[in-house]
């Protein structure tokens, strides 16, 4: 969890919203004494949100060697990073990002004479590797797998863009729709 002044904090948001910045913060679920402490809020007051978070589908709970635990909800992750896609992109954008992914892996596979992750990782288990070869390959291997994320919410965007666009361009009088 990120460590912040906290006198600054409190000045600037409210300690329902330092609950929510910690949430989406966390690299791991986190108990919500761990949550309060770190958002600089009473037990009470975190436990609370966390359970109108939980029923907004904004953090899911998770049960650690018999604690109680908060982390983000992925599925909204997910969703959210959709949208955003969609939001700051055209359609063209989109898939002009897609194709320059593609290629980027394209390059992987030509530099390293392999057509998927699973062979570059094969890679590790050769006796002839240098230290640096393999660092090397980790690196390679970590971009290729951001790469193949990127590409996962790209086609995502690319799929839902038409219906998300009209969606948001259509309003009722009680109920708009944004991206």
């Amino acid at each position: 969890m990120t460590e912040l002044d906290p006198k600054a904090w409190e000045d600037t948001y409210s300690g329902r919203e330092r609950i929510r910045m910690v949430v989406e913060t966390l690299d791991e679920p986190a108990t919500v004494s761990d949550i309060a402490e770190s958002a600089n809020v009473a037990w009470g007051t975190a436990d609370s949100e966390l359970t109108n978070l939980q029923t907004k589908k904004k953090v899911k709970e998770h049960t650690t060697d018999g604690k109680t635990k908060y982390g983000p909800n992925p599925v909204q992750i997910l969703v959210e990073e959709i949208l955003d896609l969609i939001s700051e992109n055209t359609r063209a954008e989109l898939e002009s990002t897609l194709i320059t992914y593609k290629s980027q892996i394209e390059s992987l596979q030509d530099e390293y004479d392999v057509k998927t992750q699973s062979e570059l990782r094969d890679e590790f288990v050769r006796d002839d590797r240098s230290t640096e070869q393999l660092r090397e390959i980790r690196d390679v291997v970590s971009t290729w797998e951001t790469l193949e994320a990127e590409i996962s919410l790209t086609k995502h965007a690319l799929q839902l863009y038409e219906d998300v666009s009209r969606l948001s361009d259509s309003t009722d009088d009680n109920h708009p729709v944004t991206a």
